[in-house]
């Protein structure tokens, strides 16, 4: 390993993933991909290159990313969910906002306040501000509210310097059992639409990676895809209708390796007290890395294609595994920490659900001492016995 704690992310699983939501949606939607949060934690530098040419849009929540991917050569749409005077102090936001609109970005749209901000930068650039309507249809967060929405489409669409693009809602509870609360939220959208006459000439959309998944009625004319395209499904309650093949394959190093005799403890608070004697190894990863503490003597990792138990407390920098059984451990040797396969018991969701969080925390916790690079391929998948056999995929 060049790291003692690398992230490998696989282009080939992105693009199957790409493929196979393109698939599901059909032709007639576009697939925006969401790079918010360094792409989920990912590595947006690494993975925009492989996203290029196979996504239509790109989706962020901050100026500063939406900048940052015109210059690393996006030339294709991009969708703030920024609000254009969502924050304080004015000036600094107008600024931020002029910048978005000279890249050609699209913000979004979500109130009164917005209206003198993008007016003003309009007249500063010379051209109209792009903007999507945020309709809050449930959710309780930014957005207009449905009974206000058909007027500002219809006051939007009147002006000059601001230039009506799309309107959008944000699906709150896709990802559960029950996606009654969901089709209520979309009937809500579907009554602004209505209202305004419809959405003719606009870029109509609600669907996350979860409503984009299970409900066909959310794809409208473009879907924002972000944890699916990395291979993951947002909730263990939902319909898994793809295949989808995880990207992220995060792999540490044994920074020692030693016999401990039995009664011996380890760990903040000592909380493992090992019964026997017993090999352990020192893995390079804790929680500024974004390894969860909770999931210390919950988790495994894998030594030696074996499946090892994480023992005692989860450290800042450091883990501790139990390599009893385990033959030719060697300091330096690779320790796989979140797998690419997902049936692995260290999986990226079946972490976040020994851990009682979701996929997404984990992923966007990386930390900057994480070594990102791109694979061609998929690593090597770690397979137990009882499930092996060849992955179903969809084909690129």
């Amino acid at each position: 390993m060049s790291g003692i704690l690398r992230a490998d992310l696989s282009s080939a699983a992105l693009r199957r993933n790409v493929a196979a939501v393109r698939g599901l949606v059909g032709p007639g939607v576009a697939l925006c991909a969401v790079v918010k949060a360094n792409a989920y934690g990912h590595g947006l530098e690494e993975l925009l290159p492989e996203m290029s040419g196979v996504v239509d849009w790109l989706a962020v929540t901050l100026p500063a990313t939406a900048l940052r991917v015109r210059e690393l050569g996006w030339r294709g749409p991009v969708l703030a969910f920024f609000r254009a005077a969502g924050s304080a102090p004015r000036d600094v936001v107008a600024s931020k906002v002029e910048e978005l609109a000279r890249q050609e970005v699209t913000v979004t749209f979500a109130g009164e306040a917005d209206l003198d901000l993008l007016a003003g930068i309009a007249a500063r650039v010379g051209r109209p501000v792009a903007v999507h309507l945020k309709v809050d249809t449930g959710m309780t967060r930014s957005g207009v509210l449905p009974p206000a929405a058909p007027g500002w489409i219809a006051r939007l669409r009147a002006r000059s310097d601001i230039r009506l693009t799309g309107v959008y809602t944000q699906i709150a509870s896709a990802d559960a059992r029950d996606l009654g609360s969901a089709r209520r939220q979309l009937a809500v959208f579907d009554e602004v639409l209505a209202a305004a006459g419809g959405g003719a000439g606009l870029v109509v959309h609600a669907a996350n990676s979860a409503a984009t998944l299970v409900l066909p009625e959310s794809r409208y004319d473009l879907v924002r895809t972000g944890l699916a395209l990395y291979g993951c499904y947002p909730s263990p309650e939902m319909e898994r209708p793809l295949a989808l093949e995880p990207v992220l394959r995060l792999c540490a190093q044994l920074l020692e390796v030693k016999t401990v005799p039995a009664g011996s403890r380890t760990g903040y608070g000592l909380t493992y007290v090992f019964e026997r004697e017993s090999r352990i190894g020192l893995v390079s990863v804790g929680y500024a890395d974004g390894y969860p503490r909770a999931l210390g003597g919950r988790a495994t990792m894998r030594v030696q294609d074996r499946d090892v138990p994480v023992r005692g407390r989860v450290s800042m920098d450091q883990a501790v595994v139990d390599l009893t059984g385990v033959a030719g451990c060697e300091v330096g040797d690779e320790v796989e920490v979140i797998s690419s396969d997902p049936r692995s018991p260290h999986s990226l969701e079946n972490l976040a659900r020994l851990a009682d969080t979701v996929p997404y925390e984990i992923a966007c916790g990386l930390g900057r001492r994480v070594e990102r690079r791109v694979v061609a391929s998929s690593p090597k998948l770690a397979r137990s016995e009882a499930a092996a056999g060849s992955l179903e995929r969809p084909a690129p």
